[in-house]
């Protein structure tokens, strides 16, 4: 009976049931987080009911597995299919190496959750030497103080900042957490990575040596960071009507900048654009000191809530309003950004108040002085970032990527009909040079800002952008059974990325200083890369899965192509979230803590290991494993962008809220295609 019951439980049918519900679960528990920020509650709230949980309880009755549930469940499956589905032999260690790391991961990660603790210290700054005190997170009232031992493994101390005004001095706060598990992940890591390592070098690869295959996984380079820029400029003061150009070094707190780039980065934080209307930011500040009368009039400051104008009594119509309409507020602005409350209108409040006073230290000349010329040489290497910072806005590499990829689709479009080998050399060509203009811009970036250019969502699109480009560019430059078409999807996606970040993301372009969490780890750089090629390789494999499925999915070149794209985009978004997790475990003090962000990368992992279980059990037709890898794209791009649209958790710093009318029409544009093509597919 138990056998039965066992064999029952190693099914690949009982395995694809299991990763829907965790899909679901994680879907749910997103959406939860973003209703209790809304609601005014703690994320942690929908945190520990989703995921920390064994049950969920539906009206207080029904229980559903929660994530933990599923886990445990998962982990019976994983132990039956290695006693009874699971092929034997050393051909297959590989597999069995990746089936134990998870194992590992599922039972270690339960029982990490339940044995973790975390404490809460405070260090009272007007006291010198004051000692560092812990409570349980539990003690809100710090009656019962918890002696946290140094120098044991089991504990991980981190700084979380200085919070002013607490009882009339200031408080610096700390984290520490009590973990003996903490090494479950790192172990996962090391053990699946190794099993994927195996399995290809000996069942993909063939006779090939293992350390020829693991030497073709990794086609990429680790990018280090640069060392930061030095800035050894004078601080002092000229008086402001001296005339300030484009490329005029200014001092913005203790690092100098080109005026243009404070100017664009100044209008960007009012109104989440770079221009109004047809003047440039520089003109802008420029009015703002030159002629403040006219400048007051300008609706510049961008207003996110309804609410907001409602109790301010300001237009509700108007998204966007003046300093002359803002400045008899500022009281009441003032009063709500002292409220010690998480409400979303508090918070936008205490946005506005904060951008009231930047406007006014523009005004008053405080916001930034001019840097003599004199202090900085024409071989300094801070003169000649500043003049490259100045020639990179003034190229706008952005656009002409975009009209290049534009043009190349088009003619690869037009193709099509007219069958030309020149009309396809050109559009290649065209492709080739947008490849060429997306590699300098990005490489202008990173010498600009002394750092990789994988610091904002902006520069992330460019870089999934320029894979994709690059992917089509090598295809006509070195493979000789290329197919054509190909070209079309892959180019349109790159123009839609490349729209969304010239028309869409455009603010990130303005060079702002990395903030200490982003700029704290190599581990940081590296995540970000290897989870942006296997978001790229997600989005390709989607891309040529509707070429598939137009051709009635028909085994083919590209339909090995699409399955390729899609094991390899998952081995590389599983591997950019776990260096991911090094890299928070390091800069947050926690490896994983379900962030929206954190759930959209899983949900990117769980759709494809959903997608190639189909597969390998046959449970699906080739035409269904067709159609769910057509959905790649729009699930990559919801996980990737949509949940930047709810502002909520530790990546909230990813929000771009002009970016919900573009990520909803591409949504609704490819459904009806993916239906179209589904349908003829077909007949």
């Amino acid at each position: 009976m138990m056998r039965k019951l066992l064999k029952g439980l190693s099914s690949l049918k009982f395995t694809a049931v299991l990763l829907v519900a965790f899909l679901l679960v994680t879907f749910w528990g997103v959406l939860a987080q973003a209703n209790a920020e809304a609601a005014g509650v703690s994320a942690a709230v929908a945190v520990d009911r989703f995921f920390d949980s064994y049950f969920l309880w539906i009206l207080g009755v029904v229980p559903l597995p929660a994530f933990k549930g599923l886990a445990l469940l998962t982990a019976v499956n994983v132990v039956a299919s290695m006693i009874f589905r699971m092929p034997r032999g050393l051909k297959n260690a590989g597999l069995w190496l990746m089936h134990v790391a998870l194992l590992f991961l599922l039972v270690g990660g339960v029982a990490e959750s339940e044995i973790k603790r975390e404490y809460n210290g405070y260090r009272d700054i007007s006291i010198v030497n004051a000692d560092l005190s812990f409570f349980s997170v539990d003690d809100s009232l710090k009656i019962s103080p918890v002696e946290i031992p140094k120098n044991d493994y089991a504990y991980s101390v981190h700084y979380h900042g200085r919070v002013d005004n607490v009882m009339g001095t200031a408080v610096d706060l700390y984290k520490a957490t009590y973990d003996p598990l903490r090494f479950v992940p790192y172990v996962f890591m090391v053990l699946f990575l190794l099993g994927a390592a195996v399995h290809y070098a000996v069942k993909v690869r063939g006779r090939q040596t293992p350390k020829t295959a693991v030497f073709k996984m990794l086609p990429f380079a680790v990018m280090l960071a640069v060392l930061p820029m030095n800035a050894r400029a004078s601080e002092r003061p000229i008086p402001i009507w001296e005339a300030l150009h484009s490329d005029t070094p200014v001092l913005v707190e203790s690092s100098v900048r080109p005026f243009d780039s404070f100017a664009r980065g100044f209008l960007d934080e009012l109104s989440g654009h770079v221009k109004y209307k047809k003047l440039a930011a520089a003109d802008v500040v420029r009015k703002i000191l030159l002629a403040p009368e006219e400048a007051r009039q300008y609706a510049i400051f961008k207003v996110l809530r309804s609410d907001v104008s409602v109790i301010l009594h300001l237009p509700q119509e108007k998204r966007y309003v003046s300093y002359a309409e803002l400045s008899p507020l500022k009281d009441i602005l003032k009063l709500y950004a002292t409220r010690n409350d998480d409400h979303p209108a508090t918070a936008e409040m205490r946005r506005l108040y904060s951008n009231v006073l930047l406007y006014e230290s523009v005004a008053n000349r405080s916001a930034f002085s001019i840097v003599a010329k004199n202090s900085l040489t024409h071989s300094d290497v801070n003169y000649r970032r500043l003049k490259a910072e100045v020639f990179y806005h003034r190229l706008n590499l952005a656009l002409w990527g975009f009209v290049l990829a534009l043009l190349a689709g088009i003619l690869a479009t037009l193709n099509v009909v007219f069958r030309s080998l020149k009309l396809d050399a050109t559009a290649n060509i065209l492709c080739i040079v947008a490849t060429v203009t997306l590699t300098v811009m990005l490489a202008l970036r990173a010498y600009i800002a002394s750092h990789p250019p994988m610091s904002s969502l902006y520069e992330i699109v460019l870089l999934v952008a320029l894979m994709l480009v690059t992917f089509e560019s090598c295809a006509f430059l070195f493979c000789k059974r290329r197919t054509y078409t190909l070209m079309i999807p892959v180019t349109l996606m790159a123009t839609a990325l490349l729209f969304f970040a010239r028309f869409v993301l455009e603010p990130g372009d303005t060079f702002q200083p990395l903030p200490t969490a982003l700029n704290s780890s190599v581990f940081l750089t590296v995540h970000v890369f290897t989870i942006a090629l296997g978001f790229a390789a997600m989005i390709l494999s989607g891309v040529v899965a509707h070429l598939v499925l137009y051709r009635k999915a028909k085994p083919s070149p590209l339909y090995s192509l699409m399955d390729g794209t899609l094991v390899f985009g998952m081995v590389f978004t599983v591997l950019g979230t776990l260096l991911g997790g090094v890299w928070a475990d390091y800069a947050w003090g926690r490896f994983w803590g379900f962030d929206p962000k954190e759930c959209g990368a899983l949900f990117v992992i769980l759709w494809a290991i959903l997608t190639l279980h189909l597969r390998a059990g046959k449970l699906i037709s080739l035409r269904g494993f067709a159609l769910m890898n057509c959905l790649n794209v729009i699930v990559t791009l919801l996980c990737w962008f949509g949940v930047n649209l709810l502002g909520v958790g530790l990546h909230s710093y990813g929000f771009q809220s002009g970016s919900v009318f573009w990520l909803t029409a591409f949504v609704v544009a490819d459904v009806a295609i993916i239906a179209i093509i589904f349908r003829r597919s077909a007949s």
